[in-house]
Formats: C-alpha cells, sequence, structure tokens
C-alpha cells in the first residue's frame, strides 16, 4: 500500500519538522510527513515525488515560483508539480489572527496553532472530501438509478429487480438493496458470507480497491449482480451521510460497472443528497387509495428542498396489480420477471423479453 506523503511547507523550520516527524511516527501506517523551509528545497524534492498533500504557511504561498505553481496547476500546464499525472491538495496553515492570502483563498484551510492531532483529523477530512470531488468527474458517464417507494410498496423491490435485470441486457449493472430488511436469505433461500455494511466498511477503508470489495460479496440471480442487502438492516440509519454520499460515489466510479441501481428502504442519511447524485429515480406506488397520502407528502417533502433540478429527475410510476402466490426459492423470482411485472419493467426500460 502506497503511503500518503504529506509535506509541511514552512519557514518556521523548527515547527515544519515537528509537525512532519508526528505525522510520521503517529500515522507510520498510512501517510509520512516531510518539512521544506525553503521554497528551493520543495520545488527540488518534487521532481522525484509530488506529496498527496501539502500544508503550506503564509511566507510559502506568497513566494512568486509557488504562486506560479499554484496558477498552472489550477489551469493544468506547466513544469514542476504541474507534469505529474496526480495534482497535490493543498492546504493553507492560517495565523488565528492572520488574514488568508489571495493565493490561499480557493483552499482548505487549517488552523496553524492547535494540537497536531487535531490539525491531522482536519487534513484528512479535508483530504476525503477533495478526493470525492475528482472522483464525481469520473462519474460524468456513470449512470445512477434510484427506486423508492413512499408508501413502501412490498411490490417495490420485486419492480426493482425485474427492472435491473431488464436494463441489465444492454449495459453492465450493480444493483443494491438500502433496505432494513430485505428479506433476500428467505426470498432466494441464500446463506450470504458477506453483506452490504461489510462492502460499504471496506471501500472507506483507505487505498482499496473498490471493485475487489464489491467482488469480494458480487452474487448473482438471472444474470443480475447484487450485494447482499445488510442483515443488521438497524445500522443502516447508524452511518453517516457523507459516508453514504462516498460510498455511492466510489461504486459509481471505480467499481467496473455502468449502471448503479439503488434501492431504498427508509430514508437513510443524507436520502435528498443521494437523490441529488443519482441520474433519475423512480418513485413507486401501487394501485390504492391508501398510497395516495404517504405519495402526497414525499412531493410536499422533496418540493421544500427548493430543488428544482432534483424535481426534474423523479419519474413516478404507478406498479401494476399483483397477485400473491407463494413459489420456492429463486422460482420466485421467475414469477415476477415472466409475469406482469416483469412485461412492465422491460417496457419502462424500453427493452424485449429474453435473459443473457
Amino acid at each position: 500500500m502506497r503511503k500518503i506523503m504529506i509535506a509541511v511547507c514552512e519557514t518556521d523550520a523548527a515547527y515544519g519538522e515537528r509537525l512532519g516527524e508526528w505525522i510520521s511516527l503517529e500515522y507510520q501506517d498510512k501517510s509520512f510527513g516531510v518539512s521544506f523551509s525553503s521554497v528551493e528545497c520543495f520545488r527540488e524534492s518534487c521532481q522525484s515525488r509530488v506529496p498527496e498533500i501539502i500544508l503550506a504557511g503564509k511566507d510559502f504561498l506568497e513566494d512568486s515560483r509557488i504562486r506560479e505553481d499554484l496558477l498552472k496547476q489550477n489551469t493544468g500546464t506547466g513544469a514542476h508539480i504541474q507534469d505529474q499525472q496526480d495534482q497535490p491538495m493543498w492546504i493553507y496553515l492560517c495565523e488565528r489572527e492572520g488574514q488568508i492570502p489571495s493565493s490561499a483563498q480557493d483552499m482548505a484551510a487549517v488552523d496553524k496553532y492547535q494540537p497536531a492531532s487535531r490539525i491531522l483529523r482536519q487534513v484528512f477530512f479535508h483530504y476525503q472530501n477533495w478526493g470525492n470531488r475528482k472522483e464525481s468527474e469520473n462519474t460524468a458517464e456513470k449512470e445512477i438509478i434510484g427506486i423508492y417507494s413512499p408508501g413502501h410498496s412490498i411490490w417495490q423491490t420485486p419492480f426493482a429487480l425485474t427492472f435491473a435485470q431488464a436494463l441489465g441486457q444492454r449495459e453492465k449493472l450493480l444493483y443494491v438493496n438500502l433496505k432494513e430488511c430485505a428479506g433476500f436469505s428467505g426470498w432466494f433461500e441464500e446463506e450470504y458470507e458477506k453483506d452490504l455494511l461489510d462492502v460499504i466498511y471496506l471501500c472507506l477503508s483507505n487505498e482499496v480497491n473498490v471493485s475487489d470489495c464489491v467482488s469480494s460479496a458480487l452474487y448473482r440471480v438471472e444474470g443480475i449482480h447484487y450485494i447482499p442487502p445488510a442483515e443488521d438492516g438497524g445500522c443502516l440509519g447508524e452511518i453517516s451521510a457523507e459516508d453514504y454520499i462516498t460510498f455511492v460515489n466510489l461504486l459509481a466510479a471505480r467499481s467496473g460497472y455502468d449502471v448503479i441501481l439503488l434501492d431504498f428502504g427508509m430514508m437513510i442519511p443524507g436520502f435528498y443528497r443521494i437523490l441529488r447524485q443519482c441520474t433519475r429515480v423512480y418513485i413507486a406506488t401501487e394501485p390504492g387509495e391508501l398510497q395516495e397520502a404517504p405519495l402526497e407528502q414525499f412531493r410536499q417533502m422533496t418540493q421544500r428542498q427548493g430543488d428544482l433540478q432534483l424535481e426534474e429527475k423523479l419519474v413516478y410510476v404507478s406498479l401494476p396489480a399483483m397477485h400473491q402466490e407463494l413459489c420456492p426459492g429463486t422460482a420466485k423470482f421467475q414469477q415476477w420477471l415472466w409475469g406482469t411485472m416483469g412485461d412492465f419493467s422491460r417496457r419502462l426500460a424500453g427493452v424485449q423479453g429474453g435473459t443473457d
């Protein structure tokens, strides 16, 4: 595993050396720190390896050579640091009473005079968010589809599965069930060694191969690739909104799938933020007046978000009337796939019947 290199660029040599040494000692498993008190030494070091993170003090950022490097990095041209494929993240080491220089206006900033442990927590937080923004550039051609039923229709997941099977005939698709009680073990008579919670934990670890994390827990049914839903559904409400956003972005950017289909249960933390990440969201209801009140409440909640772009992504669908029939194991899915629900999903997806 390649360690993250953190450069402390500070003309106060004693401060830079102490912080750099502390990083190397406390975070030796995933990062190491180096310090520079002169611009010349820093730029020369970048010829052999560019740091992933650069903590720069005011005097460094006011140096004309550093300002030139920053300008070239922002415009994607030039030499030194800019010739490297991966650009570093710059973070301003700010004085409590000092003003932020113009060269640092667009940077993340941390207070220079606070415990080193707190500095590093803030640095890694900024670095994770910065990495997410870079990943979002790679998801432009990927599609994230959401499916949600305000009235929690029991037919939401049969619809999501048959729709995933239909879309999967054209594109490489990963189905992800976010319900707290999905019932897959009973439906498909499977015993899962890993589930969604394991995959989320692994994907959020540093320096991991997301595709391998997904593959380690991947199952298939009728051509659908899926991650087993969480066995302990209560934990889904304890994951932070930021972690959910990161996880979804990682799936879109690094899982190797062209389409990620999210089958929602409860409104997990960051629910509306995740919907904004989606290219389209199907809001599913089933026939019957009992579904009307939850649907209207969802519409009102969505309008209060004040996001017209989000509202334009929502596709309201009324699921076909279904009859409960008991079928064992995967025969249950066959019933959905080749019955009324499958026909409905294939028409919606714009594909003909048939499996790969």
